[in-house]
Order: C-alpha cells, then sequence, then structure tokens
C-alpha cells in the first residue's frame, strides 16, 4: 500500500525579510492584484497599478528573492500556491497573514 504525498511545505521567511517585503503599499497592491487574477507581466502590473513599470520591477524582483512570488514562463509573476488560502483574498505567510479584501487603490 503506498501512502499519499504530503503537500510541499511553504518555506520559512524569516520575519525581518517578511516584514521589509510587506512595508510597502505598492507591494500590497502588487499581491491584491494577482490575488484577482492569473499571473501577470510587470508591463501589465503597471498598467493595471498606474505605477512606472521600472518600479513594479523593482518591488517584483524584492518579492522575489525573499521567494514571495514565483516568475515562471513569459516573465509572469504570480503568488505561489502554498501562501494561497482557497476562497479567501488572503496569504498566509505562516508568521502573517495577509488580508486583501480592503485594500486601497492609492
Amino acid at each position: 500500500m503506498t501512502t499519499p504525498a504530503s503537500p510541499a511545505k511553504a518555506p520559512v521567511i524569516p520575519l525581518n525579510q517578511l516584514v521589509t517585503a510587506l512595508s510597502d503599499k505598492t507591494r500590497w497592491r502588487i499581491f491584491a492584484e494577482l490575488l484577482k487574477s492569473e499571473a501577470l507581466p510587470v508591463v501589465e502590473l503597471s498598467r493595471r497599478l498606474g505605477v512606472p513599470a521600472t518600479n513594479i520591477s523593482k518591488h517584483v524582483t524584492l518579492l522575489r528573492n525573499f521567494k514571495l512570488l514565483d516568475r515562471g514562463y513569459g516573465n509572469l509573476y504570480r503568488i505561489p500556491a502554498h501562501f494561497l488560502v482557497p476562497g479567501e483574498n488572503t496569504v498566509d505567510f505562516g508568521q502573517a497573514v495577509l488580508r486583501l479584501d480592503r485594500v486601497e487603490q492609492k
């Protein structure tokens, strides 16, 4: 008899990195936008958020370095599935839970 594979555990993000990553409103807005839709490129995030693409690129690079975003085929960015709370606009980092249903746009 085979045992079912256990789901992959989310990586442990050091608290100082998590606080740094979540300390900027634009990064919150990036998370909120990625929760609303499919994976997106920097140019589309820039258009939707009204923030220059160079700024978005810097933010997603920081988030990727901290393992809070994945970059896939075609340079599309997404929130790793292990952080998502199914059916909610919530990202669970273990040490902190980010609810994005009330993020201000500006």
